[in-house]
């Protein structure tokens, strides 16, 4: 087996797991988002740090626009899920994790390593490293390679627990009743989710076939498709 590629009892456990979240999100997918209220509060800036912009400037280099705003929209669910949860996150970090998180996202099969989130973490390990941050490229390495798991990874530190809790509320909508729904408009009114859902489909399907061990491949295969569909987020013009 290559790295990061699941056995065959841990494929069986993925399907359950994300079987019974899609289950218990069902309801507040169907619903939508509720009407807004007061005016938001204004969009999180990124860090002002070197490896930030460093970061970001990457991001813009190799991700296409949708999949570019879905990583700035992480970074925005992820602060305000932040708040939400009582974590603490070192913001460096998560933003660089938030806007590196998919850079592997659709890249051709690897020779060693059968995961987009572990080829994505291990690069960005790198990228971070090299820009003179070890500690940092840990965290953010970790926090990438876990974002695809099915539960919250509680025990991989706040930074893992946001970006994964944010990317699944963009993707599938998971959690939207968390957030206030004047701040999911604000949010996606400064960052469209214009053509999302139809290029992460594709990017799902390339993933099932090169990486098919892999738990986006597991994840694709056991009904991604529906909560992709059903994500309010894509409804918010209907309430």
């Amino acid at each position: 087996m290559l790295r990061g590629e699941l056995g065959r009892a841990d494929r069986l456990r993925v399907v359950l797991q994300a079987a019974a979240i899609q289950t218990r999100a069902l309801p507040s997918q169907l619903a939508g988002v509720a009407k807004s209220g007061p005016a938001a509060p204004p969009l999180f800036d990124p860090p002002d740090s070197a490896l930030a912009r460093e970061a970001l400037e990457h991001a813009r280099e190799v991700l296409s626009p949708a999949i570019l705003a879905h990583s700035l929209r992480c970074w925005q669910w992820a602060m305000r899920f932040r708040a939400v949860d009582g974590l603490e996150p070192d913001p460096e970090a998560l933003f660089v994790a938030c806007v590196l998180h998919d850079t592997a996202l659709g890249a051709p099969a690897d020779a060693h390593v059968g995961c987009f989130a572990l080829l994505g973490a291990e690069e960005a390990r790198r990228f971070v490293a090299a820009r003179g941050a070890p500690a940092s490229a840990e965290t953010v390495a970790t926090a990438i390679v876990r974002h695809m798991d099915p539960r919250t990874p509680t025990g991989h530190g706040p930074e893992a627990a946001l970006l994964h809790d944010a990317a699944h509320l963009d993707v599938a909508g998971y959690r939207v009743r968390d957030l206030p729904p004047e701040v999911l408009r604000t949010v996606i009114a400064a960052l469209p989710r214009d053509g999302l859902g139809a290029e992460f489909g594709a990017l799902a399907r390339h993933e099932s076939r090169v990486r098919p061990r892999s738990t986006m491949a597991v994840l694709w295969r056991g009904g991604m498709r529906i909560p992709l569909r059903l994500n309010p987020l894509d409804r918010l013009g209907d309430h």
